[in-house]
């Protein structure tokens, strides 16, 4: 919104919703620190087969790129929330998915940290689908596929 002035033209000009919000900065910062999470899990990884470590060196090396495969996608996700690119379905999803890794850590005897990944998806969740956010990359905003052009 601009405030005019009949000699001047455009005196002041508000930036409205051209400001980043902060929860998009912020669900953008989660996601890279839990890509560069998976980037020292993968290297953990390597460095195990190098020491000899492991049992079946070819299941590591699975694991390690399967774990820099995430954390790409990660970084992508976060690099698309700090761009404002509609991204929330796919955010949405992947902190989803740290539900059934919380629930299958209790289980294995790491409650603490099982419990550390349902805050991770509740934190996710609430970063990505506040209204701030979802306002910031058009989330919402599209029409249905049944209406035509």
């Amino acid at each position: 919104m601009n405030e005019t002035d009949a000699d001047m033209g455009a005196v002041t000009e508000s930036h409205g919703d051209s400001a980043r919000p902060w929860t998009l900065t912020a669900a953008a910062g989660v996601f890279w620190l839990l890509a560069t999470g998976l980037v020292a899990a993968g290297a953990w990884g390597l460095i195990e087969i190098l020491t000899g470590h492991v049992d079946t060196v070819s299941g590591a090396v699975g694991i390690a790129l399967m774990a820099w495969l995430a954390a790409l996608y990660y970084w992508f996700i976060g690099r698309r929330l700090l761009q404002r690119r509609d991204i929330v379905a796919q955010a949405v999803f992947q902190a989803l998915l740290w539900l059934p890794v919380g629930y299958y850590l209790r289980e294995a005897a790491h409650p603490v940290i099982g419990v550390a990944a349902w805050a991770l998806a509740a934190v996710m969740l609430a970063l990505v689908l506040c209204g701030p956010s979802r306002r910031a990359v058009g989330f919402g905003e599209h029409r249905p596929f049944s209406e035509g052009e």
